[in-house]
């Protein structure tokens, strides 16, 4: 057969072959010239809970309504987390400054019961300030099991560790600049790639003692996020989400995320200086309401969320991504309030407190002396509160001081009308800090009054007693304390006083440096010691008086 001859002249089953071939592709032309199909967008779901401090007993409220309690939270959480994946995402202060069901026993109650959670929903946390209260090596333990040193009643014995995963960029050893835990975490959502960064506010070393942080360094919130960002693109990961234990505030409302919206405080600063791939910042710290659209460096929006303190809500964060290009292409939240009057406790988070509280019950249970009406921490226009000074009296009583201060921010509780036990008075100031005194002049008093303007700002004021004073917040910072007095006298600059205080607030904590300056140490009991000797030594009313007086 000579070469291009047609198709007419080749061999009968050369025919049937080729007409095979084209009938084939007149059947598979139209499939192959077809638009393929683009894979479902991903739906994914995190459940934040920031600033949990242990609170597993349901005694807070949130507007109005009893709110919070590891059984109502678990309830809540188990039936939001439904068809989609979903993580639960706790942003620091998980324990610290605890009721004693948790505090007395070290944490582990709270440690154990967000493990319990952790089987059904991928659980990650970062370290808020909290988290350093008994030091690096506690920390360290509490997050990998064993009962070390402890000498506690165990719940689980031997503690087994938690389920969760720790992540921290700008928390270094200070030998290596090393992270103390794994920077970030790449986890999967039905086959879409998601991180998870972690950090703690810059702040700590100020609000922590200083030797709960010896030998680790916090290094800048921004610089650290972002320097893991190209790492994680190198993995072909787009979709971003920060766990920050810092904050801000503005103006709560109900319902989803809306734009606009004017949020203050750090957060701001450190989401503007994020990197343009970071999608969702879940903020915490500042105990208040966020749910807004901020922009990062590269003008994009990032979902900043908080929700509130001690599980009284939680953010639900509604994420869709794009499996192809792993972009998160939707991103919005509800803070949702955990009212008790909301849900029926869980059954698994109640056994477990229950168990704690009979733990601790023999402490707790204690009646020390009974209070005609609620004492609170609920301050008046110049920042004086019954509680507080009940509070700092007990601690000028248990070192026969001159003066005593404390900071606001060390009152958790207020203390019930009725029969005050023990336990009551273990929550107002559950710290476990030693009570102390210290030398101090005239001057340097004055000094520490005027700390409460400095910049930047101290996170609370102070409490007084056996000194009253005045202030004048229209005049320039550093110079408002118009008057003081010490049991009725003018104070004297060059003259001495002894001064009592926890020794949080006498290593310059909550940043009252002046503090650091005090001579003479001597130490006393621990705070809840001291608050109990004096409950039983007072009659009703007690801690009266105005001390602080805001100028006309």
């Amino acid at each position: 057969m000579r070469s291009g001859s047609p198709i007419s002249a080749r061999p009968p089953w050369q025919k049937v072959i080729t007409g095979l071939f084209v009938l084939t592709i007149i059947i598979i032309t139209p499939i192959g010239l077809s638009c393929p199909q683009h894979p479902a967008p991903v739906h994914v779901r995190i459940l934040a809970v920031n600033d949990f401090h242990g609170q597993l007993p349901g005694t807070k409220s949130l507007n109005g309504e009893a709110a919070g309690g590891a059984p109502v939270l678990a309830s809540y959480l188990s039936s939001a987390a439904g068809q989609a994946t979903t993580f639960i995402a706790l942003p620091g202060d998980i324990v610290g400054a605890s009721p004693p069901e948790s505090g007395l026993l070290l944490d582990e109650p709270t440690l154990l019961f967000w493990s319990s959670l952790a089987d059904d929903c991928p659980t990650i946390a970062t370290f808020g300030n909290h988290e350093f209260d008994r030091g690096i090596d506690e920390l360290l333990r509490t997050i990998d099991g064993g009962n070390g040193t402890t000498t506690i009643t165990h719940l689980v014995d031997p503690y087994p560790g938690t389920k969760m995963e720790y992540i921290s960029a700008n928390v270094v050893w200070e030998v290596n600049n090393t992270p103390i835990t794994a920077p970030y975490t790449i986890r999967d959502a039905d086959g879409v790639q998601i991180a998870f960064i972690g950090a703690v506010t810059t702040e700590t070393p100020s609000i922590q003692r200083p030797a709960n942080v010896e030998g680790i360094i916090f290094r800048d919130e921004v610089e650290s996020i972002n320097r893991y960002i190209p790492e994680i693109q190198e993995r072909g990961v787009h979709a971003i989400v920060i766990l920050l234990h810092e904050g801000g505030s503005q103006e709560a409302y109900e319902g989803l995320t809306r734009s606009g919206c004017n949020v203050t405080g750090r957060v701001t600063g450190i989401v503007a200086g994020l990197d343009p791939d970071v999608d969702v910042v879940l903020s915490a710290h500042t105990h208040e309401f966020t749910n807004a659209y901020l922009e990062n460096a590269g003008g994009n929006p990032v979902l900043v969320t908080q929700a509130y303190n001690c599980g009284r809500a939680y953010a639900d964060i509604d994420l869709i991504i794009d499996p192809l290009t792993g972009d998160i292409t939707h991103k919005v939240a509800e803070i949702v309030p955990a009212y008790a009057s909301g849900t029926g406790p869980d059954p698994e988070a109640t056994a477990l407190l229950e168990a704690a509280r009979e733990m601790v019950r023999p402490i707790t249970d204690r009646i020390i002396t009974s209070t005609p009406s609620d004492i609170t921490d609920l301050a008046n226009d110049a920042g004086e509160s019954l509680l507080g000074n009940l509070v700092v009296d007990g601690q000028r009583a248990a070192m026969q001081a001159d003066v005593a201060f404390i900071t606001t921010g060390s009152l958790r509780a207020d203390i019930p009308a009725g029969d005050v036990t023990w336990g009551d008075l273990y929550a107002v100031q559950p710290f476990s800090s030693n009570v102390l005194s210290m030398t101090l002049t005239g001057e340097q008093i004055r000094d520490v009054l005027e700390q409460q303007w400095q910049a930047p700002l101290p996170p609370h004021n102070l409490a007084v007693s056996g000194l009253s004073y005045t202030f004048d917040d229209t005049r320039p910072a550093g110079d408002r304390v118009t008057e003081i007095r010490v049991t009725g006298t003018p104070i004297e600059p060059e003259a001495d006083y002894t001064v009592a205080m926890v020794d949080f607030l006498a290593t310059g904590g909550d940043g009252y440096t002046v503090f650091m300056e005090g001579r003479d140490l001597v130490y006393g009991p621990l705070d809840v010691d001291a608050l109990v000797t004096h409950m039983t030594s007072l009659t009703w009313p007690a801690g009266t008086g105005t001390r602080i007086t805001r100028a006309a």
